[in-house]
């Protein structure tokens, strides 16, 4: 660049590449510069204009990134989701008559608009965590005769899914409205966008918020009775205490054993004691036993996890593989 005019030094700088230079690019083009301005006889005249121009190619270096993130940054649109807006969710706690904080570790949603006493995961197919909900609403401007409906978006895909119906009933822990809901198990994980709306006998519809929360994969299958009660992207190698395996049956025996196979070598097998049985009936009358015991997995690979003859294929994977 030594044998170009002012003039034609800034045109050429006007046809930089705008975009983020190196920490190399940097130091190369200000050596150049460095040695261009060095290779020059020293004139009488102060060189104002030479300057100028030097100026202008350190402030560029400097803005360049700026104007890039600036532009372009923010301008790719994303790929392989669906644009759902939504409200970030976050845990707050409710308020009985007097005052007291109630909830705070489990109530979930948006404070003064809706939320709802959430379980501690969220997982596929699983029926125990949406069976009874508590939902809780805020607004002195509902409609009377309100009926709230819930639905879900699953952000990566644009599925949606009714997860219920129901009438409001009045205020209860500060809220002005509640209910008392059964959602439809989820199908896949992933984050779920949920849309809460009311509605009255006219036919009058007023979305009240939504927020996403986060479905986990579903708990590893024992065959087709049992159920360990860890959800498979959890299951990593490791030790695993006070875990829980879930037995639907009547006369059940008091302790069953976990048997983990290798299906790259089916001779090594491992066996878990589960006990401390503990038995109950569901609202639609199946007999479920409950039992709680210890168990380690040795590394990542494919197995067999299987309670009383009959079994599953699982794969445990490493947290990379999530």
């Amino acid at each position: 660049m030594s044998h170009l005019s002012d003039k034609e030094l800034l045109e050429v700088l006007a046809d930089f590449p705008k975009h983020e230079l190196t920490t190399i690019q940097r130091t190369e083009m200000l050596k150049k510069f460095s040695s261009s301005a060095g290779s020059h006889k020293p004139k009488r005249q102060f060189p104002v204009q030479r300057i100028a121009a030097l100026a202008a190619v350190f402030i560029l270096i400097l803005i360049a990134p700026i104007l890039y993130f600036t532009n372009g940054g923010d301008s790719a649109p994303r790929s392989g989701s669906t644009n759902i807006e939504a409200q970030e969710g976050d845990y707050f706690a409710l308020k009985d008559e007097s005052g007291k904080p109630l909830y705070g570790d489990s109530n979930f949603g948006i404070p003064n608009k809706v939320s709802l006493l959430a379980p501690k995961e969220w997982v596929v197919w699983d029926q125990r965590a949406t069976s009874k909900i508590m939902v809780f609403l805020w607004g002195k401007d509902l409609a009377p005769d309100p009926t709230l409906s819930i639905d879900a978006t699953h952000e990566a895909t644009g599925i949606k899914q009714h997860l219920s119906t129901s009438r409001l009933s009045g205020g209860m822990y500060g809220a002005d409205a509640h209910a008392l809901v059964t959602f439809t198990p989820f199908d896949k994980r992933g984050k779920w966008n949920l849309e809460f709306t009311v509605s009255n006998t006219s036919g009058e519809k007023r979305k009240i918020g939504e927020f996403p929360i986060y479905v986990k994969d579903h708990y590893v299958l024992l065959g087709s009775k049992g159920t360990l009660l860890i959800s498979q992207e959890d299951l990593y190698a490791g030790f695993y205490n006070d875990a829980y395996i879930e037995v639907s049956g009547e006369n059940l025996p008091e302790e069953i054993e976990l048997e983990i196979t290798s299906e790259e070598d089916p001779t090594n097998i491992s066996k878990f004691t589960f006990k401390e049985k503990t038995d109950y009936t569901t609202t639609d009358g199946e007999k479920i036993s409950m039992y709680k015991g210890d168990f380690q997995i040795k590394k990542s690979g494919r197995y067999s996890f299987g309670v009383l003859g009959e079994s599953n294929p699982v794969i445990i994977g490493k947290p990379t593989d999530q």
